[in-house]
């Protein structure tokens, strides 16, 4: 698994409700933070010293074991493809699980979820000097981070970011200032520090959170500055119906309508107008198609709010079934895949290498119903084999290259297993 370490923001307990008990009431409801947390994140005036106290205690307990339901289990933290099969090779001993020398293994990749932790974003203007030297030092740390997201919830004086809250927890925060700029002079000499081989490893970039702005000019970077010599990931992120940048109106009709939010309208200070676009987190149809000709990857989000609009979500049929509530609700996820691969068969290119799950269970999120975390992958696999199944004795068919025509249980074993691997591989 690819875990997202990171320091949360302040600026969720720093609200609309300013920051005595009532503030911590909403924020404890939201997001299962308990008082002593949220008080040590309001008072927050170094994320990187948070950074580092969650990447040690993620080390400390590496290679212990315990033993849960009558099986020992323990996690390990590869550095790169060679150690990540060496860790998973010791799950095909025969007495794994059954002694404490022979544990079940989960190997632990490290991505980071918001460069605010590089100690930006905070309450006075950063010191540029100091958050380059942090991100040396990130390159530098033993455990330091496969990718990165270079922005979050709020504006972290490197990059703006897309809109990415709404209902109650929009309304109880405010995401506006640096929406939708993009990358500052800071931000472009930290990017260049992460990319640099010259001085370690590349720590790579995921485009999630990042607003549309600062994503078009990484893509250009990346093709003029950086050789496309790095792939584009898309850690946990879903179709967002628009053809490109700018875009109001799906192409693709008849599934893209499923997924395009309305445009939201609030009334700011004096009266001013906000636009909020809740479609500018997920991605238009040129980026999914320049992230597979990247060799990138996209993980499929499993947070219900992002699959598809409110208006599908309230459409979708109910059972006391739980088998045909997971029907009702795994369909959602299948629209998204089926979406992906017409848009990219239309382009030319395979269909079904470079979707994986990116289910963001490690996130404030609301998963599909009846697919709460990883324990209902299984389940979730079956349903969408039939979904696929469904879908592949359509006549006459949307897939139309002949090298995209491949078996429903194939397309699923793809997602789930096959292209992530791939993508370690390659990249890790």
């Amino acid at each position: 698994m690819v875990v997202g370490l990171g320091a949360v923001e302040k600026y969720f307990f720093s609200n609309k409700l300013g920051k005595g008990p009532i503030s911590d009431l909403a924020n404890d409801f939201v997001s299962g933070f308990r008082k002593p947390r949220i008080d040590m994140i309001q008072n927050m005036t170094n994320y990187w010293t948070d950074l580092e106290n969650e990447m040690q205690f993620m080390a400390d307990a590496a290679g212990k074991v315990v033993k849960i339901d009558g099986q020992f289990h323990t996690y390990m933290i590869p550095r790169n493809f060679a150690e990540l099969i060496e860790q998973q090779q010791k799950n095909e001993t025969p007495s794994v699980g059954k002694t404490r020398e022979t544990p079940w293994v989960t190997s632990l990749i490290f991505s980071c979820e918001g460069l605010h932790v590089l100690n930006c974003g905070l309450d006075n203007p950063c010191d540029p000097n100091e958050v380059k030297e942090n991100a040396m030092r990130l390159k530098a740390h033993p455990n330091a981070p496969w990718f990165v997201t270079v922005s979050h919830h709020f504006f972290n004086e490197l990059c703006g970011h897309a809109r990415s809250l709404r209902k109650q927890v929009g309304k109880l925060t405010n995401q506006e200032e640096g929406l939708g700029t993009g990358f500052t002079p800071l931000g472009l000499e930290v990017l260049d520090i992460l990319l640099d081989e010259s001085a370690g490893k590349r720590i790579l970039i995921d485009v999630k959170h990042m607003s549309p702005k600062g994503r078009q000019e990484f893509y250009r970077l990346r093709n003029e500055k950086y050789n496309n010599a790095v792939p584009i990931i898309m850690s946990h992120g879903v179709a967002n119906g628009l053809p490109d940048f700018g875009s109001r109106e799906p192409e693709h009709y008849e599934l893209g309508r499923t997924f395009v939010n309305p445009i939201e309208y609030e009334t700011g200070p004096g009266g001013s107008v906000i636009e909020k676009d809740h479609n500018e987190i997920n991605f238009y149809d040129t980026e999914l198609v320049e992230m597979v000709k990247s060799g990138g990857i996209l993980g499929l989000q499993l947070d219900e709010r992002r699959v598809a609009n409110d208006i599908t979500l309230s459409g979708v049929k109910k059972s006391p079934w739980k088998h045909k509530m997971m029907h009702y609700r795994s369909e959602l996820i299948w629209r998204q895949i089926q979406y992906i691969a017409e848009l990219l068969d239309r382009n030319g290119l395979y269909a079904w290498g470079n979707m994986a799950i990116g289910s963001d269970y490690d996130g404030m999120v609301d998963p599909l119903n009846s697919f709460w975390t990883v324990e209902e992958y299984d389940d979730l696999m079956q349903f969408l084999e039939r979904h696929a199944w469904e879908y592949l004795k359509k006549t006459p068919h949307p897939i139309q290259m002949p090298v995209n025509k491949i078996s429903a249980d194939r397309i699923v074993e793809n997602i789930f297993s096959n292209n992530a691997w791939a993508f370690f591989s390659r990249w890790f």
